[in-house]
């Protein structure tokens, strides 16, 4: 199992405003749980030092 920080960035600026942590097998897994966090502010999947991924915000409705 490996370890994950989801870390949620603000708009427009995308500076860190806080994380959520994920465990999961591996990097398809942990993108996958990451999708659910997919809001109003781009995030970024990290595991360590490595960027996984990032999300960008969903637009307003």
């Amino acid at each position: 199992m490996n370890y994950y920080r989801l870390y949620v960035l603000s708009a427009p600026e995308g500076r860190f405003v806080g994380f959520e942590e994920i465990e999961a097998e591996d990097d398809v897994a942990a993108a996958r749980k990451a999708e659910q966090y997919i809001g109003e502010r781009p995030l970024e999947l990290w595991c360590g030092s490595r960027k996984i991924r990032s999300f960008n915000a969903r637009p307003a409705a």
